[in-house]
């Protein structure tokens, strides 16, 4: 059976790549000619073939060295016919296994083809195999040492990478869940596995993803207790999130209190914490009246709030900028919410606040680059109540429109 597909166009000046699965030869070849314009292609054997790959100019072959990547995510997921048929050539565990690994997730199946070590731990623990691999490159492991350091028990290869060599860390390690492995959670994770006292304090824990993870980093007290079981309950990722926000804007607009931490570390419930909130956001907007937002708000020498930069929109009719620290605290007032305690955030650029009047009062947080606006952050009705289906969809319209408005200045 031969199978071509065609990769779409990138833009008007790459043409498209003819890609083709040739089954008498079980290899894929892909034709980069038109696109590079001069005679190159890339041939990728099938994983019994061992997965090798090279290329081929008009009169000459490269073979690249060892456990080389070929320059393109061939695993990840795709609507060409021709690459799916390629994939379907390795185990589907090992393939669903190495997706997240967009940096090395070639070399990573040449390794498994020929190191049985190395196939066990990405069927196993692939977040361990993540560490290992990026420990290697980083400390300039020959393949041979790289090979001996994956034939150790796997609490030993974490010990031996400068993290918290134990059973319990290992069996926490195989529960994180993300997307896709990057560098920057490579470091999250090896900030919270450096600390035996917190990846303790994992043990239990079913759900250790991102947001988990920056909540850990940044409120470390939280890990083990009955909050961090709360967190697992939840199914709904909005949810999830929205709790995670709570509990930071709580322990932001109680200053740090050790008694509103403690009452949030023991919150058996989404219900438990939105009550803290609500407090939180009353002593806030009503008995403080704006004295915490002054500890972190930009304020001249007579103590006056520092103006806010010109908004990043003019907004609508019924979507309005809120222009100054004052007013930003009477939104919070009125709205009873903590948007107030965001003085210092609006001050620094990166942030501005609106307000919608119609269909629905709604205070709606947009994220700030350059002066302009690249997403909102938050849309929250009185007392964080969620906004209504119309509400929302005029929110998004406007957003759209005013990135787009972004988009054609770069442009």
């Amino acid at each position: 059976m031969e199978v071509t597909s065609t990769f779409q166009k990138v833009s008007a000046d790459h043409p498209s790549q003819k890609i083709h699965w040739c089954e008498q030869r079980q290899r894929l070849e892909i034709d980069w000619s038109d696109t590079l314009g001069y005679p190159c292609k890339l041939y990728v054997n099938s994983w019994k073939n061992g997965s090798e790959w090279w290329s081929q100019l008009a009169d000459e072959v490269h073979r690249p060295e060892v456990f080389s990547e070929p320059g393109l995510n061939l695993l990840a997921k795709t609507d060409s016919l021709a690459i799916t048929h390629w994939q379907s050539t390795i185990p589907e565990n090992l393939l669903l296994a190495l997706q997240p690994f967009r940096l090395w997730n070639f070399s990573l199946l040449q390794m498994a083809f020929q190191w049985r070590e190395m196939r066990d731990l990405i069927d196993s623990n692939p977040a361990l195999v993540w560490l290992v691999r990026e420990y290697a490159d980083t400390h300039n492991l020959s393949h041979s040492r790289l090979r001996r350091l994956l034939n150790l028990k796997q609490h030993q290869i974490l010990k031996n990478i400068g993290l918290t060599g134990t059973k319990s860390s290992v069996r926490s390690l195989r529960r994180i869940q993300v997307e896709s492995y990057n560098p920057s959670m490579a470091e999250l994770v090896r900030q919270l596995w450096r600390q035996p006292e917190i990846v303790e304090q994992f043990k239990h824990q079913q759900k250790i993803d991102r947001p988990f993870m920056r909540l850990i980093q940044r409120l470390p007290w939280i890990a083990g207790r009955p909050l961090a079981k709360t967190l697992d309950t939840i199914e709904c990722h909005w949810r999830y999130e929205e709790l995670i926000q709570r509990v930071i804007d709580t322990r932001s607009m109680s200053q740090n209190d050790p008694e509103v931490e403690e009452r949030l570390a023991c919150a058996r419930s989404f219900a438990a914490v939105e009550n803290l909130h609500r407090r939180a956001i009353e002593t806030f907007n009503v008995r403080n009246q704006g004295r915490l937002a002054r500890v972190t708000a930009l304020a001249d020498d007579d103590g006056d709030f520092l103006p806010f930069p010109d908004p990043p929109d003019p907004g609508t009719a019924d979507i309005q900028p809120i222009l100054t620290p004052q007013a930003l605290l009477d939104e919070g007032r009125r709205m009873e919410h903590c948007v107030g305690s965001y003085i210092r955030t609006v001050q620094d650029g990166n942030y501005f606040v609106y307000h919608m009047k119609s269909p629905e009062p709604l205070t709606i947080g947009v994220r700030v680059r350059q002066g302009r606006i690249t997403n909102y952050d938050q849309i929250e009705g009185v007392q964080n109540c969620r906004p209504t289906e119309e509400a929302k969809n005029k929110m998004l319209a406007w957003i759209t429109a005013a990135v787009s408005k972004r988009t054609s200045l770069i442009a």
